[in-house]
């Protein structure tokens, strides 16, 4: 007999897990960029100059951007993760999956 066959297991409490540490990641990658920007404006302050004022410029460009985008990534997947906790998302799809590994059986 010929057909698709996997066992999925789906762990509500893993997806409770995860979208409290993405929480947890969003809250710390939050004051990193907080941190980062204090440091690069008091470093800046301290070189009152025109090579200060570029400091500044690139540290906003290299560093604080980045961690911006990230913030983005994080609050994507972490919204997901709410979106199809409770919701049965998932198990809507293994159910349909498994119909159809019933209609391709072959013997």
């Amino acid at each position: 007999m010929l057909g698709l066959s996997q066992d999925i297991l789906l762990d509500d409490t893993a997806f409770n897990t995860a979208s409290s540490e993405m929480k947890a990641l969003k809250t710390r990658t939050e004051a990193l960029k907080t941190k980062l920007k204090v440091m690069y404006r008091e470093l800046t302050t301290a070189l009152d100059t025109p090579a200060g004022r570029q400091v500044e410029i690139t540290a906003e460009e290299v560093l604080i951007k980045p961690i911006e985008d990230l913030l983005l990534v994080i609050e994507h997947v972490s919204d997901t993760l709410n979106e199809i906790i409770g919701t049965g998302y998932y198990k809507d799809i293994f159910i349909k999956f498994e119909q159809l590994n019933q209609d391709i059986k072959f013997d």
